[in-house]
């Protein structure tokens, strides 16, 4: 009985052994069992968007693009052995809804793969910091660097706009002494742009006309008729896609032969179905951090491809789509690099650790390791080509010109 009692002992002393190094094991790559979001098959993530309010065709289209990323990502066997799965909830643009929404979403996700909207993003900063969690974001304002919680993805409005204004002098487009309209969204994606162009103007000997406008505005015929006035060279426009399409569309009925340049949410597909496609095809250029989903190249025409065979019909907004791919990919490497530690503070810390992340033909090489500075200085400058897929396409490599480079952003709000 003593001999049978020692090797019973011994059989449950080994299993025990067997069952803590198994659970060791795990505990390597899951971090902690009490990680939010976080099993042993899967990892949810956030996404906070605008679903059915004023942005609602931009958060649907991150969203779907997401989606492909996401499918991508589990088809060749996911992150840290585990699958992605989001978890979705619509804010309408609402301050208040997006908190709700927030508070009953957050014990069920590790992070936040991508939340639309300034307003929303300042009501929710506090709280994403408290929580030490992860947040892409859908914005390039440089206000929002020098958080290390949030993710802003490629160049920020300012340096966009630097660059364009840049590449119109080196076209021979414009000339110093020359004036420049911009006509700029009030709020934060605006401002942030006129802080660029004003930067640029200084150096370049150029003068800006500014025409501030609010997201209601529909009828754009009196700001450019001032800047006709003011003998524009070229406009600059920060708006919703309409709005640019009015700008263009009345530019040309008054007979301005002159550049228009939008910054990177001011275009979508439909708008080749409206009047004012001619105006865009001719004198409209769009700025981007991002590239084209309709370019020429093999990871272009991959997601091209993934989006087609998923949804069928072009995205309204090409920028949505490459940006929305591009940040969950991204995300998901971040993850990658915290397989051992998945808990909040992990996948916080391993962001600091991807310094050239890159999608060749769609992105340009990021780097996250300063919170307080741009991922990437560069831009490509887009034209209207109604033969290629989503409407647009690249004039251009993508490039950071000297004052890009020389230009400081702003500190941290």
């Amino acid at each position: 009985m003593h001999k049978s009692r020692t090797v019973g002992l011994a059989a449950a002393a080994l299993a025990f052994t067997l069952a803590v190094a198994g659970c060791s094991t795990k505990a390597e790559t899951a971090g902690t069992a009490a990680a939010p979001g976080v099993s042993d098959s899967t990892i949810k993530l956030g996404v906070l968007m605008d679903l059915s309010g004023p942005f609602a065709g931009t958060g649907k289209t991150i969203l779907d693009a997401s989606n492909v990323a996401v499918k991508e990502i589990n088809a060749a066997g996911g992150v840290c052995d585990r699958k992605l799965a989001l978890v979705t909830r619509d804010h309408g643009y609402d301050p208040q809804k997006a908190v709700a929404a927030y508070d009953e979403m957050d014990p069920q996700v590790l992070g936040y793969l991508n939340i639309l909207g300034s307003p929303v993003v300042t009501a929710l900063r506090d709280k994403i910091e408290a929580k030490d969690e992860l947040a892409g974001l859908t914005t390039f304002a440089s206000t929002l660097l020098g958080d290390e919680h949030l993710i802003v993805l490629g160049a920020t409005y300012d340096i966009q706009t630097i660059n364009g204004l840049d590449w119109l002098m080196r076209k021979g487009e414009l000339r110093s002494g020359d004036s420049v309209g911009h006509i700029y969204l009030q709020g934060e994606i605006g401002e942030n742009s006129l802080r660029g162009s004003k930067f640029a103007a200084g150096k370049l000997g150029l003068k800006i006309v500014g025409q501030q406008i609010e997201p209601t505005a529909t009828d754009l015929t009196s700001q450019v008729n001032a800047l006709k006035s003011a003998k524009v060279k070229a406009i600059v426009v920060d708006s919703t896609p309409k709005q640019a399409a009015s700008v263009a569309a009345v530019a040309q009925a008054a007979g301005m032969e002159v550049p228009i340049m939008g910054g990177v949410s001011t275009f979508a597909t439909s708008l080749l179905r409206t009047s004012a496609a001619p105006a865009l095809t001719e004198h409209y250029t769009r700025l981007s951090g991002l590239g084209g989903i309709g370019e020429d190249n093999a990871a272009a025409r991959k997601l091209a491809a993934a989006w087609k065979d998923q949804y069928g019909k072009a995205p309204e907004a090409s920028s949505g789509v490459v940006h929305a791919y591009a940040m969950t990919k991204l995300y998901a490497e971040i993850i990658g690099k915290s397989c051992k530690d998945l808990t909040r503070p992990g996948v916080l810390k391993a962001r600091s650790a991807v310094t050239d992340f890159t999608l060749p033909g769609l992105l340009p090489p990021q780097d996250f390791s300063d919170p307080a500075e741009p991922s990437s200085r560069e831009a490509q400058v887009l034209g209207v080509d109604k033969g290629v897929f989503a409407g647009v396409k690249a004039l251009g490599d993508f490039f950071a010109s000297d004052l890009a480079k020389e230009y400081k952003v702003p500190s941290a709000g």
